[in-house]
């Protein structure tokens, strides 16, 4: 395939300006690392790695194609904050937790324990209690750990790769990226709750026990020598006797960790004050793992930035243009790992087709096997409601049978086939990958391929699929209509 290339007259000071605009905006723009924040990299079902594989266009992670990776020295922000806060309305629990599926949980779990207010009797007499929460959290972020790419190198098996000029296979391995910082985010969190016959929060009593946490009041293990002071103003007195205060008012510790590594001498079980300091400080060594904690954000670069990658491929053998001329090593950069990203694209798309299908497969034999007789419905599972694998929502489980017919399944595999092979078994995205490699990886970019063309716009995955989301049918204890 001949590019066409337009041949320009212009000022040498101009053609200067021009090219240096060209490359510093085309670097900006399709080169350079690019740092992911969002639910792509907090998605606890991913692993991101330093130094390993990434691929953008399918958010997949790939081999570890670097060895002898050593990690900078991260920094940490420490954040800690006590709050009197409601089970519901503003400012609640709900608002200072925050969102997760984890978070969520446990506060589902305290406003099932801790109701606003309650009824009981003390001599005889009927009296209304009222609960109240303070909320303690620590929050750690480390950020700068990044690889060091002085010391890394490429591993002796993706290194044969690019020297035998096996680029495919390369991007295929290892992906089109790789990872070379990753930020991480720890979190523990507890609520206090204690009971009053007052509808309004005990302040005084909350004070004091904010003092205690941090370490600014008296300790209890100075209560016997505090004691002797009967000078100790009224406060004083109720610091020292805290704990005493503590159980007149049923205070109860419930606790939770987001992200903390794995520490053999920590322990984060409360039953006291003195527990919950001594938990707090092992929850904060257990946070200091550059290793460790849920991922909040990485740093994703080209392969084709990497020193080893450019030393370890022959991208200036490539003559280009109806007069011979030779690409510039920056564009060959930016075609390659342009198409680097495509071919990727198709794989894991052929590759989602071909799961879905075995996955509908194998969900309709489960049916068939634990739920049916004789291909009817057993009477305990005619109405049983399947659980959504993202945990949102139910549906009937006939229903997702109804769906897993022969001929639905044959249609997944049908498509699977129509992608890679077209209507005629000769073009399709195997088609037009072979006309990436014929034309050159580093020469032609995908889009201005012919045989490409029909791919970029049939590469449409299916959101909400029932099959996905519900197969293999995991049962609610619920029962549908």
């Amino acid at each position: 395939m001949m590019l066409m290339l337009r041949q320009y007259k212009m000022k040498p000071i101009t053609l200067i300006a021009a090219v240096l605009w060209l490359v510093l905006n085309v670097t900006i723009i399709q080169a350079g690392p690019i740092v992911i924040k969002d639910n792509r990299v907090t998605d606890l079902a991913g692993t991101p790695v330093l130094g390993r594989g990434y691929t953008i266009s399918t958010n997949t992670y790939q081999s570890t194609c670097l060895m002898d990776i050593q990690v900078t020295e991260p920094s940490y922000d420490f954040t800690y904050l006590f709050k009197s806060v409601e089970m519901e309305g503003e400012g609640s629990l709900s608002d200072v937790l925050g969102t997760g599926s984890l978070t969520e949980n446990f506060r589902n779990e305290l406003v099932k324990r801790f109701s606003k207010n309650l009824d009981g009797q003390q001599g005889g007499v009927e009296r209304r209690y009222y609960y109240h929460n303070i909320f303690v959290e620590i929050n750690l972020h480390s950020y700068y750990a990044s690889l060091d790419e002085a010391s890394a190198s490429m591993s002796s098996s993706a290194s044969r790769l690019l020297i035998n000029n096996d680029l495919p296979g390369f991007f295929s391995s290892c992906g089109s990226y790789y990872v070379r910082s990753i930020g991480r985010k720890a979190r523990f969190v507890s609520v206090f709750t204690y009971k009053t016959e007052d509808q309004r929060p005990d302040k005084e009593f909350e004070k004091t026990l904010e003092s205690q946490i941090k370490g600014f009041g008296v300790s209890l293990k100075d209560n016997a020598a505090a004691l002797k002071d009967a000078a100790l103003s009224s406060i004083d007195f109720a610091r020292r006797d805290l704990a005493r205060e503590c159980s007149r008012r049923e205070l109860t510790i419930t606790s939770a960790a987001f992200g903390l590594g794995k520490n053999e001498n920590a322990t984060l079980i409360s039953y006291d004050i003195d527990t919950f300091r001594a938990s707090i400080a092992d929850a904060f060594l257990a946070m200091q793992n550059p290793m460790t904690g849920k991922v909040s954000t990485i740093e994703v670069v080209p392969w084709v930035e990497n020193t080893d990658f450019q030393a370890l491929t022959k991208l200036d053998s490539y003559i280009e243009g109806e007069n011979g001329q030779e690409l510039m090593m920056y564009e060959k950069k930016q075609i390659l790992s342009s198409n680097a990203e495509f071919l990727a694209e198709i794989t894991r798309f052929d590759r989602s087709l071909m799961n879905r299908y075995y996955k509908a497969l194998l969900c309709k034999r489960y049916i068939d096997t634990n739920y049916k007789n004789n291909g009817i419905f057993k009477n305990e599972f005619r109405n049983r409601l399947a659980l959504n694998n993202n945990g949102n929502g139910t549906l009937l489980l006939n229903e997702l049978d109804a769906l897993l017919t022969d001929d639905h399944i044959e249609a997944i595999i049908k498509k699977e086939q129509i992608f890679m092979y077209g209507q005629d078994g000769k073009s399709g995205a195997a088609r037009c990958m072979k006309a990436i490699m014929d034309t050159g990886i580093s020469r032609v970019r995908y889009r201005e391929i012919f045989e490409c063309d029909a791919i970029v716009r049939s590469m449409v995955n299916e959101e909400n699929d029932m099959i996905e989301n519900f197969c293999l049918p995991v049962l609610s204890d619920r029962r549908g209509e």
